[in-house]
């Protein structure tokens, strides 16, 4: 994880992170394939998977401000 930068991590975590380290370079197809991933294409969703899938796409945050996002930048 050092080389993220995450050096101080709960075990919580660390074993999200390394979930993430070991399936980012599939991402796209482990979201299609899980069960949500599969539901949406099934619902004529299919655009929305592959935007999930896009890492570092861009530079907004969404934060939640009552009952809707709101970017922050």
């Amino acid at each position: 994880m050092h080389s993220f930068g995450w050096t101080d991590l709960s075990p919580e975590a660390f074993v999200a992170a390394t979930a993430f380290e070991t399936a980012s370079a599939q991402i796209t197809q482990l979201l299609r394939e899980c069960a949500s991933g599969r539901e949406l294409i099934d619902s004529g969703h299919e655009d929305d998977v592959q935007t999930a899938s896009e890492l570092d796409s861009s530079s907004l945050v969404p934060i939640l401000r009552g009952d809707m996002f709101v970017a922050n930048v």
